[in-house]
């Protein structure tokens, strides 16, 4: 500092400490600011501006925000980087996994805050740049729960054309039947982990979300008016309905704390975007290794058999399915899986393993379920029943809340344990490691969201529901081990490394509007493909546990399942049947030993949502280009109308109902597709003169 700005600074301390100025941070700090030149950087996508605590940028010459700022919470104050005094910025070359290029780092300090350090990475060449912002304590230790790198006010934010048209709302988890969602900039959206600004179908689009998912619940929150938008918020620290806590976020502290990292990127399309977002996750943390090469294909026993699961009709299963289904679904590369779902402990210890050894002698795969976070019993019997081999009621292992009473059943029915404390591991390593020494190659992990709530945590090291999944996940994953099949039921999104698979949205069976809300996951949520190899869209259910679904819905139902491209797991009752047991089985050997679709399963791509000028609940049309060929997916979901779609497809070829095998020119490049209620269908488009390409 100057000796003039040592003098004012000595002045303020005096006058601070006699009373005439409060100690607590005002709306603005008194300290004046260092008068420095801007600060101005150009990439080949970005052009940059900063000063002091502002910041702004443009993309391809456009200005797409202005005067932005970061902020944080502390105590019951918030504090932004135009608060500060003094400011210094520094630019350093890089090269990391993702690139070459240059990190900005803006520190500022003043005498009443921790010392603030906002960072920017700019790439070459890349469209997106990264960006956090650090506090470090000028001595002891700095806390907080709140943390925006990226705040925008005043409707400094791409004013003028209505370059985008809707915000998506992504869920923390897929509990609950919790869906994606859209709205429109005239409305207020929040979006947890990842939000997305876009236009559909494949145009305009700004990415917004968090890299890294070691410490905190993040969001990207705005406030809207017509073709604008008003307000930005992009931080750590998010507490809302949808992550289900009775806590506040947990307060981060040590002498230096970070935000999580946000990727901030705007691309030509918008699903370029999101897609690129989640490849970038996967530099920072990366996914887990695959235990096999191709779609897991298979079935669950909670698709209809349930809670009357038995050692009988679970080797049955597995020899109808080794009789029936097995040379269809089955390759050189493909595993099939045989899963036990909740309600295996009907079953002996020595039927478990039996079990296992049977399905290996048909050439398959057994898999199992655990719920290692929750136990299902009442106040009652969390107090008399003790943790195995422990003294330690269940009760003294529930979570608490941060005022210190304990959360309750209310989220699901079962009680969330506190994952950090020891005689929590020692009760799902119980049940883990004997599941294991029976020989299952396949766990389906569920009720997870209860691992990541806010609370009073027995480990003090443990600040925040994020710390304490990561911290619960990764002792899981060294007791199953390597060699197994990591699939997620309920869960957070993020983080993802722990799984090789998780299911994309909640519970569904064979009702259309089940399809339609698993599909509704896969129009807005495609991306999650590169976080996991293989998406879930839950079990195939296509007769039922009441034998209700019709002919419709269960083709409906398949289809789901082929276009999502991941996980397929049939969920009927292959042993019993409910009604007609003779139209049971024949139509699970008509749709499941379909040979084209089960091909197109094994690609293991999911479809492409068509969602032309709007942004619908679900998407109605998928596609999926794959060398010479092109796939066309069509459903109507509503159950009393008919439902006619004009779909644009390439002139002069073969379109093959690959339900019917029936064909048809698709004439000048458009067909009409007339479906009755709930029913699909799916073509594949070749030349009409060659019988192979169909894309030019």
């Amino acid at each position: 500092m100057n000796i003039v700005t040592k003098i004012l600074a000595w002045i303020f301390s005096v006058m601070t400490a006699i009373g005439i100025i409060p100690q607590t941070i005002p709306a603005r700090v008194y300290l004046p600011k260092m008068i420095k030149e801007d600060i101005m950087m150009t990439t080949d996508c970005f052009d940059f501006k900063y000063d002091e605590g502002k910041f702004s940028l443009a993309f391809d010459g456009i200005t797409m925000f202005a005067d932005a700022v970061s902020e944080y919470k502390l105590a019951d104050k918030t504090v932004s980087s135009t608060d500060y005094a003094d400011f210094d910025v520094s630019v350093a070359q890089i090269s990391d996994v993702r690139g070459a290029g240059r990190k900005i780092t803006a520190t500022l300090t003043s005498e009443n805050c921790p010392t603030m350090k906002q960072h920017f990475t700019f790439y070459d060449s890349t469209k997106y740049f990264l960006v956090s912002t650090e506090l470090v304590a000028k001595d002891g230790e700095v806390a907080s729960n709140y943390i925006a790198p990226v705040v925008i006010k005043d409707g400094k934010i791409q004013n003028g054309l209505p370059r985008w048209a809707y915000f998506l709302e992504v869920p923390f988890d897929n509990d609950g039947w919790v869906a994606f969602d859209t709205a429109t900039l005239m409305e207020n959206g929040l979006s947890h982990e990842v939000g997305a600004f876009f236009t559909p179908d494949n145009k305009d689009g700004f990415i917004i979300g968090s890299v890294n998912h070691d410490t905190w619940k993040s969001a990207v929150a705005y406030t809207g008016k017509v073709a604008a938008i008003d307000a930005l918020y992009v931080y750590s620290g998010a507490n809302t309905p949808l992550t289900r806590d009775q806590s506040p976020h947990g307060t981060v502290h040590g002498a230096s704390i970070s935000s999580a990292t946000f990727f901030v990127g705007f691309y030509e399309n918008w699903k370029d975007g999101m897609n690129e977002y989640a490849r970038i996750n996967t530099t920072f943390t990366p996914k887990r290794e695959a235990v096999i090469a191709t779609n897991p294909i298979g079935w669950n026993s909670w698709g209809s058999i349930q809670d009357k699961l038995s050692y009988e009709n679970a080797t049955a299963t597995s020899d109808y399915i080794k009789e029936n289904l097995q040379d269809t679904w089955q390759d050189d590369e493909n595993v099939v899986y045989v899963n036990l779902d909740s309600y295996w402990d009907n079953m002996t210890t020595e039927q478990l393993c039996s079990f296992v050894e049977h399905c290996e002698a048909n050439g398959q795969v057994a898999g199992i379920y655990a719920a290692p976070f929750v136990m299902w019993w009442d106040e009652y019997g969390m107090t008399v029943n003790n943790v195995p081999g422990t003294d330690i009621s269940y009760n003294e292992i529930r979570l608490k809340k941060a005022d210190g009473t304990y959360y309750g059943n209310d989220i699901d029915g079962c009680m969330p344990l506190d994952v950090t404390h020891p005689a929590t591991y020692i009760h799902f390593k119980t049940q883990l490691e004997k599941l294991m020494r029976c020989g299952f190659k396949y766990i389906k992990l569920d009720f997870l969201v209860h691992g990541a709530l806010e609370g009073d945590y027995y480990n003090d090291d443990i600040q925040t529901g994020i710390q304490a999944y990561n911290y619960a996940m990764s002792k899981v994953c060294e007791i199953v081990g390597d060699d197994v099949f990591v699939n997620l039921s309920m869960s957070p999104l993020f983080p993802y490394q722990y799984a090789n698979g998780r299911r994309l949205a909640c519970d569904t069976y064979y009702d259309i509007g089940g399809t339609q809300y698993t599909l509704n996951a896969l129009t807005y949520g495609f991306w999650q493909k590169e976080l996991y190899d293989y998406i879930d869209p839950d079990h195939i259910v296509l007769w039922g546990k009441d034998a209700n679904a019709t002919e419709k819905e269960a083709k409906s139902r398949l289809l789901s399942g082929i276009i999502t491209g991941g996980s397929f797991l049939a969920g009927d009752n292959f042993v019993n049947p409910a009604d007609d047991a003779a139209l049971a089985f024949e139509r699970y050997e008509q749709l499941l030993t379909n040979e084209k679709l089960i091909e197109i399963l094994k690609l293991g791509e999911p479809f492409e949502a068509v969602l032309g000028a709007k942004s619908p609940y679900a998407a109605e049309v998928f596609t999926l280009e794959h060398e010479d060929k092109l796939y066309v997916a069509v459903l109507n979901y509503h159950k009393e109308k008919n439902k006619t779609q004009v779909v644009d497809v390439p002139a002069n070829c073969t379109a093959e109902n690959l339900f019917t095998g029936e064909k048809q020119s698709t004439g000048l490049g458009k067909m009409f597709v007339t479906l009755a209620p709930c029913d699909s269908v799916i073509f594949e488009i070749t030349d009409h003169t060659t019988g192979d390409k169909a894309l030019s």
